[in-house]
C-alpha cells in the first residue's frame, strides 16, 4: 500500500506542475464509481480485520473478500476502459489476484523481509503469506524490497502503478465535453457571452 499511494502522491505532483487539479477530477465522466469504493472498503475491510484478529490469515473467508474486492474493482476498471492507463491498472491487479487465487494469500518474500530488516512473524496480516517452495506463481508474489517504503511489491504492482500515472494524469486535466469543443455548458461560446 505504501508504495501504490507513493505513486499515486507523485503522479498528482507531476499532474499538477503540467497544469492538472484535483478539481478536475469531479468533472471526469466516470461510470458506476460505487464499484471502485466498494473494491478499495472490502480490501481495507479485509486489512482491519485480519490486524484485529477477527479473520485469520489466509482463510476462506479472508480470501473470498479479497477476490470480491478485486472483482468489483476490475469490474470499474472494464467499464471505465476509455480512460489512459487503465488497462495496465487492470492488469496489474489480475497478476495480483492470480497470484492470491493461486496461493490462498500473496506470498512475500523471506529474502526481501531481511532485507528490509523484518523477521519473518512480521508478515502483514490477511492477505499475506511467507513464500515457500510450495507456493506457486512465486515470480508474481511481493519479491522486491523497496527499503526507502519499508515495502515489498511485485510485478502486479509495477504494472499497476505503470497505468495510475497516465490514469491520474487523465482525471487531473479532465475538460467537460463543452470546454474541448470551446464552449460554454449551454453550447454557447465564452466569447459570445456578454
Amino acid at each position: 500500500m505504501p508504495f501504490t499511494l507513493t505513486v499515486v502522491l507523485l503522479a498528482v505532483l507531476a499532474s499538477y506542475l503540467r497544469g492538472g487539479r484535483l478539481r478536475r477530477i469531479a468533472d471526469a465522466r466516470l461510470r458506476l464509481p460505487w464499484l471502485l469504493f466498494a473494491g478499495l472498503a472490502l480490501q481495507i475491510g479485509v486489512d482491519v480485520a485480519a490486524g484485529r484478529g477477527v479473520l485469520a490469515d489466509a482463510s476462506p473467508p479472508g480470501l473470498a473478500l479479497l477476490i470480491a474486492s478485486q472483482v468489483l474493482v476490475v469490474a470499474w476498471l472494464v467499464i471505465n476502459r476509455h480512460l489512459p492507463g487503465v488497462g495496465l491498472v487492470a492488469m496489474g491487479l489480475a497478476l495480483n489476484a492470480t497470484v492470491i487465487a493461486a496461493n490462498g494469500a500473496m506470498p512475500v518474500d523471506p529474502d526481501a523481509m531481511r532485507a528490509l530488516g523484518l523477521g519473518a512473524l512480521e508478515v502483514p496480516p490477511g492477505k499475506h503469506t511467507l513464500l515457500t517452495d510450495a507456493t506457486r506463481l512465486p515470480w508474481l508474489a511481493d519479491i522486491f524490497p523497496l527499503p526507502p517504503l519499508r515495502s515489498i511489491i511485485s510485478v502486479g504492482d509495477v504494472v499497476l502503478a505503470a497505468g495510475l500515472i497516465p490514469l491520474t494524469h487523465a482525471l487531473m486535466t479532465w475538460r467537460p465535453e463543452h470546454e474541448r469543443r470551446g464552449g460554454s455548458r449551454h453550447g454557447v461560446s465564452d466569447a459570445q457571452v456578454p
